[in-house]
């Protein structure tokens, strides 16, 4: 392979550049001690100097001061940031020194000159919170306080038959779609015996269980969180987690035309509220467990969930408003977190039709992301990326 073949195109935070010459200063830092009466002096080494790269930049064309400005604005953004380096490839740099001309002569045209240095490691140790660790608190505590709410409202015992068999049917309902939910991901061959005996157990066992309701309510709040733990991937186990934050939306609604209608009609809210409030809990679970592809992903993710949790606090108790906002604000600060570098979806336009190793080369100065661009885009044939509209790609 050449040199020319080498070369990447130059960019700084995504913002991109044309090269005309780069440099750079390199060696090591060494303090040289002359002592009195001594003709030899001694060079004491303290490691190597900070790598500095100087840039000879331009950019260019009619729009030309679109990309002057996103120049710009990448330089004068505070922190390191990813240079791509045309000779040298990419690196963590911060800039040290950045100035921008240009002439009417010359129109079109911005010239630049740009020093960068390498940003180098902060080895300083420091405090980190443990964002996945907190959702796992927070989540535990909204369990406790869903089950429990649901015990302070469910109840059979002592009443008209109706009402029991009323209950013991939307209990069976919950199941059937706990069930129905399962069939939505890979769930792990060791652990899916022991689920679905679980299942089975309550069914044979429900007439009892309706009489206690903390019972009921930890056994049936046991099958949703076990979606959780037979499936075999994280992304598994939030889609059948989500497809039950609908659960009970198709109920009739029971006429409070006596005691008993009224008793009928809260063991039915409760059923559905439990079911809902462990699926987002568990979901919450789940997603602080998933390395998001991109930050676009991470961010549709946390709003789905974050929104479910918001939704269901919205018309529980004090108990549980409280424990679901914990559990959301964890939601919120562990996606923040961890999606804070993850590159972002960006929408490319495609002038003319192209094979996507010259668009991957293009964008990022690299064929790599060819794949990547066929597959998010749906194109057809890898060597005619359609032009005259716009790709999805991930930013540079």
């Amino acid at each position: 392979m050449s040199w020319r073949d080498q070369m990447q195109k130059g960019s700084f935070r995504g913002a991109p550049f044309f090269t005309v010459t780069a440099g750079g200063q390199f060696g090591r830092r060494n303090i040289v001690h002359e002592y009195p009466l001594r003709d030899v002096p001694y060079a004491e080494d303290m490691g190597r100097r900070a790598r500095q790269f100087d840039i000879e930049a331009l950019v260019l064309g009619d729009d030309y001061m679109t990309d002057r400005d996103r120049l710009i604005e990448a330089l004068e953004k505070a922190g390191p940031g990813e240079l791509v380096h045309p000779y040298r490839g990419r690196m963590r740099v911060v800039v040290a020194d950045a100035s921008v001309s240009e002439s009417t002569d010359e129109g079109g045209v911005a010239h630049f000159r740009i020093t960068f240095v390498e940003s180098g490691e902060k080895l300083e140790p420091s405090a980190q919170t443990n964002t996945a660790r907190a959702v796992e608190a927070a989540a535990d505590k909204a369990a406790t306080a869903s089950q429990n709410s649901f015990a302070a409202v469910f109840a059979a015992a002592g009443w008209l038959d109706f009402v029991g068999d009323a209950a013991i049917a939307w209990v069976n309902e919950a199941l059937t779609s706990i069930q129905s939910s399962m069939n939505l991901s890979i769930l792990s061959g060791d652990l899916l015996p022991g689920f679905l005996s679980g299942l089975s157990g309550i069914s044979i066992r429900l007439t009892a269980m309706v009489r206690s309701p903390s019972l009921l309510a930890s056994s049936l709040y046991a099958q949703v969180s076990g979606l959780f733990n037979v499936t075999s991937t994280y992304s598994g186990a939030l889609t059948s987690l989500r497809s039950l934050f609908d659960f009970g939306a198709n109920a009739q609604t029971v006429p409070q035309t006596t005691p008993n209608r009224r008793q009928q009609a809260a063991n039915q809210a409760a059923v559905i509220t439990l079911v809902r409030q462990a699926a987002a809990i568990e979901a919450s679970r789940a997603l602080a467990n998933i390395t998001p592809a991109n930050y676009n992903d991470a961010i549709a993710r946390r709003d789905e969930v974050a929104g479910q949790l918001e939704t269901l606090a919205e018309t529980a108790d004090d108990e549980v408003y409280a424990a679901l906002t914990d559990l959301r604000i964890a939601v919120v600060k562990d996606i923040a977190i961890r999606a804070a570098d993850l590159s972002r979806l960006v929408q490319h336009p495609m002038q003319n039709t192209l094979p996507a190793v010259v668009v991957s080369y293009r964008i990022y100065g690299s064929t790599a992301q060819a794949d990547d661009i066929v597959q998010r885009n749906n194109v057809s044939h890898p060597g005619f990326v359609p032009g005259g509209r716009s790709i999805e790609v991930l930013s540079a």
